[in-house]
Parts: structure tokens; sequence; C-alpha cells
């Protein structure tokens, strides 16, 4: 059940000074590190159950490098983070699951936290949640407009093997303390959903792995939203170095909120396998609307065949033009792609990828925008196993 929780130090935005500042440590039950600057990156690290911080300018996160920063601890919760989205807010967010309690959480944490922090929300789910994203911030409506802002609204791809079609999108209100609707059903047609994202015009964008496809659909409209309820704030002392645990201690969580019957939706249009894919695991979108698949490809494909992993890159929808091909694929040895997990794109079209080498260790792999063909990527390397990533707008 999601919480919301009244902290008055949330209200950055408005108080320049905290935002220029760099030692907010010391505020309680939240450790706030540097003003980070936009493009900044953020990356689960599934095993350690922590979440690395690669702020650019840094020396620790210069091509090659480490992480600067990290989340984790026993006080964040984190126990198999998975998926990163940040909201309006710049707050990030985190699709959490213990492969070994089956138990699924969705976790918010202030924006710029670092080091072992509390969140500000958290949420068990019921199944099994990977993907997630938000609705960017679209223009606004003028002064004189008596039309109000759309809601936030955030997507997280959940698999709950208790329900009758367990392959489903969760769909929350910003706020709100549970989801409001989801899209599941026969005509989806989804077989474990992996990777989301949302467009401006309020279309939701889902890797259908299993189903070898990625498929666009319309949001549902959400008819009220739900507020939050508030709850008291622990106040646990807070630790500026953060100590990820594999084993964080454990803390009472609410039940998982019943979800509102299942919008039972065919998608507006499909990317299959014969416009070139294979295993579709992750999806983006760059400023232009292009879609950007990561593809792990046919196991066992070596670099140099066509089943081997790829990035595929697909115009925007045109019902005049039907898909045939990517316009742009990335794939062969020289890409080091072994098995993507995710993919994201910073607003200047620098492509991001969470991968893992042949040895096992996690890294993220970068290519220049326009990257096309058989091309070296510069990387970021990882603690621990990468799953997600997450760029600050």
């Amino acid at each position: 059940m999601l919480s919301k929780l009244t902290v008055g130090f949330l209200l950055l935005a408005t108080t320049a000074a905290i935002v220029a500042c760099s030692n907010l440590g010391m505020t309680t039950g939240v450790n706030v590190g540097p003003n980070f600057p936009s493009k900044t990156l953020y990356a689960t690290n599934t095993n350690q159950n922590a979440i690395s911080v690669y702020s650019n300018g840094t020396a620790e996160s210069k091509l090659g490098g480490g992480p600067a920063y990290e989340i984790g601890g026993a006080n964040t919760t984190l126990d198999g983070p998975q998926y990163v989205a940040f909201d309006r807010r710049q707050n990030l967010w985190v699709t959490n699951y213990d492969f070994s309690t089956q138990k699924a959480l969705l976790i918010e944490f202030a924006a710029l936290a670092t080091g072992n922090v509390d969140p500000l929300n958290s949420a068990v789910l019921p199944g099994r949640p990977r993907g997630i994203a938000f609705t960017p911030r679209g223009p606004s409506p003028l002064p004189s407009s008596s039309v109000p802002p759309a809601p936030a609204i955030m997507a997280v791809a959940d698999v709950d093997s208790t329900d009758v079609y367990p392959s489903r999108i969760l769909l929350f209100v910003s706020g709100a303390t549970s989801p409001y609707q989801s899209i599941g059903g026969p005509k989806p047609g989804l077989k474990l959903p992996g990777g989301i994202a949302i467009d401006r015009s309020g279309h939701v964008y889902v890797a259908n792995i299993q189903g070898a496809t990625v498929e666009q659909f319309a949001l549902p409209t959400p008819t009220a939203s739900p507020k939050p309820t508030p709850t008291p704030k622990p106040t646990p002392t807070p630790k500026p170095t953060p100590t990820p645990s594999s084993t964080p201690s454990a803390s009472p969580s609410p039940s998982p909120s019943p979800t509102a019957s299942p919008v039972n939706i065919s998608p507006r249009f499909t990317i299959t396998a014969k416009n070139g894919m294979i295993t579709p695991i992750g999806v983006a979108l760059d400023s232009s609307g292009n879609i950007y698949i990561v593809d792990q490809g046919r196991r066992g494909a070596s670099c140099s065949s066509s089943g081997a992993p790829a990035i595929l890159v697909f115009p925007p929808y045109n019902k005049r033009i039907p898909y045939t091909k990517p316009i742009r694929e990335i794939q062969g040895c020289k890409t080091s792609l072994n098995q993507p997990t995710d993919i994201k794109l910073n607003s200047a079209g620098v492509t991001y990828v969470a991968d893992s080498t042949p040895g096992g260790k996690g890294v993220i792999y970068i290519f220049p925008a326009g990257a096309n063909g058989n091309v070296a990527p510069t990387n970021y390397t990882s603690p621990g196993a990468v799953t997600g990533i997450g760029i600050i707008p």
C-alpha cells in the first residue's frame, strides 16, 4: 500500500540554499548528496542491494570508472532493485524483487538522496515488477487557461502468477495509494513485460519479452486522483557513507492494495519479430520520438551472427507506413553487447545500455548520438550486477 510521507525537507525546489548546498547529510532520516547535474546516471546494483550514481564531471565517474555515489544500506529497504525512473520532482522510484522471498516492493527516494537513507514512500506489489516509467513533463497551459495540467502517471510492468492474465501494466496517479487501473487481459497480448517508456502524448510502450514484440497502448484516463494516507516517519541517525548489504534488516510492510479490473485493450501498434526483433527486453524514446529497443537476441548466438544482441531504432509510428525494418541497428563484436537488460537516452541522444560482461561483471555501455552498425562504446563499470538504469532529465 503506497503511503505518502509529509516531509518538509522535500521542498528543495523552493529553497535555493538547500539545492545549492552539497553537505546535507545531517538532515534527519534523509541523506542528500551534491547538486547533481542533469544527465546524471543511476544504475541498480541488483545483487548488492544498492543503486550506483554516476555523476558527470566527478573523478570517480570518468568513462571507464565506477560510481561516484551510492544509495544502499538497511534503511533503504532495497532488496533486489530492478528498474528505476524519475518523477517530475526528480524523486527516484525503484522496483524491487527478492527472488528468495518473492517479495515485491516499489520504493521512492528524495531527489539527490545518497547513502543509507529512508525511503519517502513504499508500496508492496502483488507480483514481480520490472520496468517503470513516468509521463514526461509536457508544455504547461497558459496562465489564463482554464485547462489544468495533466496528472503525472506512473506505469509499472508486472507479472502476477496468481492472476488469470498474469502479465499486465500497473498504472498509478502521482500521490495515489494504489494503482488506479491496469492494462491486461487477452487483447493486449502481454507475455512477460519488461522495460517501459511513455511519450509526451500519453502512450505507453512496453517490451513484451516472451511475445517478441514492442507494443504501444493509450494510457487509460484516471477518473479520480486518490489521496495518500500520511503516516509517521522514522528518524534514524543517517550515515553519510553507504554500507550496502545483501541482507538488509526486515521492516514491517503493508499488504498489497487491490488493483482495479484491468482494461482489456488492444495495442495501437506493434513492432514484431518480422521487423527484426528476437528477445526485446527494454525500450526507450529520444526527443524526436524515435523508438530504441534493446534486444538480447538469440541465446548462445555469436557476436558476429544475425542473432546477436542489438539495439534497434525505429522511427515514430505512422499508420500509413508500416514498419519493415529498423532505420538503424547497433550490432556486432565491437559493440560488446552481451546480455543487455535496459536502455535509456539523455537529452542529447546519447544511448546508455545496462549489460554484463561475459565474465559476469556489471557494465553500462555508452553509444554516441546517431550510432549505427558495429561500433565500439565507452563504458562505466559497476561493483555488481546491473539490471536497470535511469537518467536525471
